[in-house]
């Protein structure tokens, strides 16, 4: 093992937010969701009724739903940090408000910025808060990524198959079929990936190793060992159950959002759970592409073509468009779990000490 890990730089979330690519990343976000409403020939005025009367009670639940996840996720962390010995400076990982209150941060970050930059500012600031090998603390927030992967496709795969068997409805265009065999497939692709390099680094991490440049080689031997010592027999279970829990509540929170606008339509609109798991799953899924912060554009777009397959007949018999009605739920869930977190986020960024 090398020796003393040194302290890395200080991000600068203001410099990464004016840079190009940044600005960039928007202007992709913007033209995804005018690509979307033009494509779908989305009715704009018809988008802002459906959410104008949304009901309250239901958006709020959604609301408390995925906030709940927080608290969760990062009881999950603290647990892979104790089994990877990430806060072995200090006493023991930080209490669940600190980290709570870190995760939360670094969601904040990811909205700003492309490609899932929050996780090393999550790192980053565990380091700065506890003095935790940073390169260490990565390593878990792998782990972590790798378990919510897996969790994501099983229950992608699950969904997909109590809806359409092992084939995509017939009544669905080529278009809507391509888009749903790729959010399909790319649940499948990101699980393999993730898998693959957990078992990649189990077996050939000491052999990649030698490739290592020895300045770097203690990072990646604390980047090794946080990954792979956040597995343990002994707590297995409950890292397994904690992440089934949270991706309920995403669920969860799609269903209420969703459930918010259905209750106020003159037509009974009725889709199964597995119709909510697929949809939520498949947004979350769309968070991790690298190309805009947290999925911005992707998201709303996906909306707008996968929720109208599920959609019953009668909302065209009644002169309701289901494309401007999907797009209304995608929206409104995204102010909860985008445009909450930009918000909120902020405010906490101002106030916090760790940050």
């Amino acid at each position: 093992m090398a020796g003393e890990e040194p302290s890395p730089a200080e991000p600068d979330l203001r410099r990464r937010l004016l840079h190009w690519r940044t600005l960039a990343s928007f202007l992709v976000a913007a033209a995804l969701v005018v690509l979307a409403v033009w494509r779908l020939r989305i009715d704009p005025a018809a988008v802002w009724s459906y959410m104008r009367r949304a009901e309250p009670l239901l958006f709020g639940l959604g609301f408390l739903a995925f906030y709940s996840t927080f608290p969760l996720r990062a009881w999950r962390w603290q647990l892979l940090l104790r089994n990877a010995g990430g806060s072995e400076e200090v006493s023991g990982p930080l209490p669940l408000p600190d980290l709570t209150e870190i995760i939360y941060l670094s969601w904040f970050a990811n909205c700003l910025v492309p490609a899932k930059l929050g996780d090393l500012y999550r790192g980053y600031l565990l380091h700065r808060s506890s003095r935790a090998s940073f390169s260490r603390t990565v390593g878990t927030i792998f782990a972590e990524r790798v378990l919510d992967m897996l969790f994501l496709f099983l229950l992608l795969l699950a969904a997909s198959l109590a809806l359409f068997g092992p084939r995509i409805p017939e009544a669905a265009t080529a278009t809507d079929r391509a888009v749903a065999r790729s959010v399909y497939g790319g649940g499948i692709a990101l699980a393999l990936l993730a898998v693959g390099l957990l078992f990649g680094m189990r077996f050939l991490g000491p052999t990649l190793r030698r490739y290592v440049p020895k300045r770097f080689q203690g990072l990646y031997d604390r980047f090794l060992e946080g990954t792979l010592l956040s597995f343990r027999r002994r707590t297995f279970p409950l890292l397994l159950v904690q992440t089934m829990l949270v991706w309920v509540l995403e669920s969860l929170r799609f269903y209420l959002v969703f459930q918010s606008i259905i209750v106020t339509l003159s037509v009974r609109v009725s889709v199964g759970m597995p119709v909510v798991v697929f949809v939520a799953l498949a947004s979350s899924l769309l968070t991790t592409l690298p190309i805009t912060p947290a999925g911005l554009g992707a998201v709303e777009a996906m909306f707008g073509w996968i929720l109208p397959l599920f959609l019953p007949a009668a909302l065209l018999a009644a002169g309701m468009e289901p494309q401007s009605l999907a797009f209304a739920v995608g929206l409104l869930d995204r102010v909860i779990n985008y445009w909450s977190i930009l918000f909120l986020g902020f405010v906490l960024f101002c106030f916090s000490k760790k940050r």
